[in-house]
């Protein structure tokens, strides 16, 4: 059985909390967490960034959980992607494997640190497909995808176990990462995914401070996170 020892979070405290309020103003950085039935549109909707070093999430859950990537800053990608005028594009979004002893359900998924870049659809490619590649237009033409509420992931063993989602993105500029809900048992977690986009016409300029961006506000979050010891 893998283990699903997980490390220890930091102890919240008031200065903490303006911290993050204050890096939520400046960041724009937002996510839905309310604990109403998430539909991929719902969750798409806005809280207050404060909320992530909060640890406030809904249904009395915790920030990571079984398919929280435990390398959340130093594995992250920012991938730079042509874009055709007015057409959206795919990214690809690995998640590893379920660390935990029984299968979880999705719920929702949604952008964080999103600037000029807007979320249309997001899916999940069944499990055990080959990876579907960041590319020009939205859905993939040889890919077969599922919705990703109610999409089951069971327990798995390695890397080889893990899955992706595809999103598709409209807009110019960049997203840092994403949020995925999903629940174990009646308990609801929301993984932290540390993979970006950077969406261009032609060149992308300033990619290398985008990178720097993204690695800073996902090391802000990396203490409140707790993550499974793969």
């Amino acid at each position: 059985m893998p283990s699903t020892t997980t490390r220890t979070t930091k102890r919240l405290t008031r200065a903490d909390r303006d911290r993050a309020r204050e890096a939520a103003a400046s960041k724009n950085a937002t996510m839905d967490l309310r604990p109403a039935a998430m539909t991929t549109a719902a969750v798409a909707g806005v809280v207050a960034f404060a909320f992530v070093a909060g640890l406030l999430v809904p249904g009395g859950g915790s920030f990571g959980g079984p398919l929280q990537p435990d390398r959340l800053e130093s594995g992250s990608t920012m991938s730079a992607i042509d874009k055709t005028k007015g057409k959206p594009v795919t990214l690809g979004v690995p998640v590893p494997w379920n660390a935990g002893a029984a299968t979880v359900e999705l719920e929702g998924l949604a952008p964080i640190g999103a600037e000029g870049v807007e979320v249309i659809r997001a899916a999940a490619v069944p499990l055990g497909s080959p990876p579907v590649p960041n590319h020009k237009g939205f859905p993939p033409d040889a890919a077969v995808l599922h919705p990703i509420e109610h999409f089951a992931v069971p327990p798995g063993a390695d890397d080889s176990d893990g899955f992706q989602i595809v999103v598709g993105l409209r807009g110019a500029g960049t997203v840092q990462g994403f949020a995925l809900t999903y629940r174990l048992g009646g308990v609801r977690h929301v993984a932290i995914l540390g993979h970006g986009a950077m969406l261009c016409p032609k060149t992308c300029e300033g990619l290398d401070e985008a990178e720097t961006a993204q690695r800073s506000a996902l090391g802000s979050l990396a203490p409140f996170v707790d993550a499974p010891v793969r």
